[in-house]
């Protein structure tokens, strides 16, 4: 959805047009006027099995030029690969030209559709026709009719075919071929067009909802009329590394405190067992001590000696005496 969105502003349609043209060695077509564009439907109906079905293309316009009708071009977007995108066009451009039968004019138009790939991981497989899906034979193509997908692979385009976009789009292809080859994307200080549609896609892109909500940062004409990417950039990452740091900040702290408690409450066992282990000790001698006197003590008891006399040559008090 967030493709359609800045691709359905009428320069960056024909921006993405005019470059495909321009890659593929067709340079006498050229789409001069944005405003030679006219939005088409993108909702089509067919019949199967008794049952009328919808099918909905991503972005249709019309290519007007004094007053004349020279195509309808069809955009389709594509973040993976479709093997059966073959079948796929066929059934979109079949549908438009079944359209086409139903105009009381019945003026009759070519159509032809570019997929825009945003992949980067893997290009998009060199078998691109309806006979090569379909595994036709040799002897069997003279009496059917093919079907070819053109594809645009924005990842893949080189720094020369990049620089052939005027519009916003162009923000969106080098963000898309850096992050195929693992560089820094740079932004550059041109001027942004749309920068709603274009921040929201940059945002589904990368994944990082900081783009869309910078939209609502834009508070006024003025503001957007000096929006470049370079200005968005260079906050949203001052943002990010103070966000980080504050983080990083506030995790030390929290490891701080916690390896700090951790290594009281080891110390602290440490000394109180050493501490213990002493007084344990100190304790037990003097225990002991007392339970042997008691014991010879009651010894000369038995063996008849008299009570204070036993007491003097054991050394007891009265008290300890009186415990026994």
């Amino acid at each position: 959805m967030t493709e359609k969105y800045l691709e359905s502003y009428n320069d960056v349609f024909s921006d993405i047009v005019n470059v495909y043209f321009a890659i593929n060695g067709a340079d006498d077509l050229r789409i001069e006027r944005p405003e030679d564009l006219q939005d088409a439907q993108t909702r089509t109906v067919y019949k199967s099995a008794d049952k009328i079905h919808e099918q909905e293309r991503d972005v249709t316009k019309l290519w007007v030029k004094n007053n004349t009708v020279i195509s309808l071009i069809g955009l389709e977007n594509q973040s993976v690969i479709d093997r059966t995108m073959p079948l796929r066009i066929f059934g979109y451009e079949g549908a438009d030209y079944r359209y086409q039968l139903t105009q009381k004019d019945r003026k009759f138009n070519p159509v032809f559709t570019i997929v825009v790939y945003f992949g980067t991981s893997e290009r998009w497989p060199k078998s691109r026709t309806l006979f090569e899906l379909l595994k036709v034979p040799d002897s069997m193509k003279i009496f059917l009719n093919d079907c070819r997908v053109n594809v645009l692979e924005l990842a893949w385009l080189t720094d020369e075919q990049i620089d052939l976009f005027k519009s916003d789009f162009k923000f969106v292809v080098r963000q898309l071929k850096s992050e195929r080859l693992g560089e820094r994307f740079i932004p550059s200080d041109e001027r942004i067009t749309h920068p709603d549609a274009l921040l929201k896609l940059m945002g589904a892109l990368t994944g990082d909802e900081r783009f869309t909500r910078a939209v609502n940062n834009l508070a006024d004409s003025h503001e957007r009329r000096k929006f470049t990417m370079k200005s968005f950039l260079d906050d949203y990452l001052e943002e990010a590394e103070a966000k980080a740091m504050t983080r990083g900040l506030n995790k030390g702290i929290e490891q701080g405190i916690s390896q700090g408690i951790a290594q009281g409450i080891a110390q602290g066992i440490t000394q109180g067992i050493s501490q213990g282990i002493s007084q344990g000790i100190t304790q037990g001698i003097t225990i002991g001590e007392e339970r042997m006197k008691q014991s010879i003590f009651q010894n000369l008891l038995s063996e008849g000696m008299p009570r204070e006399q036993a007491m003097r040559i054991v050394g007891l008090k009265e008290e300890a005496d009186t415990q026994v």
